[in-house]
């Protein structure tokens, strides 16, 4: 079952989203461990992300915390982020299932007409993932958000690359 997430749920996530994307000893098929270091994300980064026309939207296995997804307004699109699976419950539709329920909450929330996203470059297995969902690059690039404090990029070159979706 999905919630919308409160500042006391900042805890769990921030261990599940750096535990997803950063340990080098628990790794599903989304971590990105091998290519950026250091925490995908720190509390107040996730506390800033308490803002109006933002939702962080988590789903529980019992007292578990398995899945989020932040999505938030952005003119007529919705931009989702954070996607994260545990990585001990990945390859098991889970994914798909939040990026679903994130897709039809902006939908009903937000009245979106679509959906934008960024992916690391070298993710090509994630942007696979994406473009089978109906998402497309935009061929518009940045360069890695070092200054965002988001971890230091292990290669050069490493670019986030965009992708929409219309609805």
């Amino acid at each position: 079952m999905f919630i919308e997430a409160t500042k006391q749920h900042i805890p769990d996530i921030v261990k599940l989203v750096n535990l997803s994307y950063r340990s080098q000893d628990v790794r599903g098929w989304t971590s990105e461990a091998d290519v950026v270091s250091g925490e995908r994300i720190s509390a107040q980064q996730l506390q800033d992300l308490f803002v109006p026309d933002a939702k962080i939207l988590l789903l529980f296995d019992a007292a578990e915390l398995v899945a989020c997804v932040h999505v938030q307004k952005h003119k007529d699109q919705a931009y989702i982020g954070m996607l994260t699976t545990h990585p001990q419950r990945q390859n098991q539709g889970l994914g798909k299932q939040v990026l679903q329920f994130a897709e039809d909450f902006a939908q009903e929330n937000f009245a979106v007409t679509g959906f934008k996203m960024s992916v690391l470059s070298c993710r090509t297995e994630l942007i696979e993932f994406y473009l089978r969902r109906g998402y497309v690059l935009t061929g518009e690039t940045e360069d890695y958000p070092i200054d965002a404090n988001v971890g230091q990029p292990l290669f050069e070159n490493i670019r986030l690359l965009h992708l929409v979706k219309h609805v």
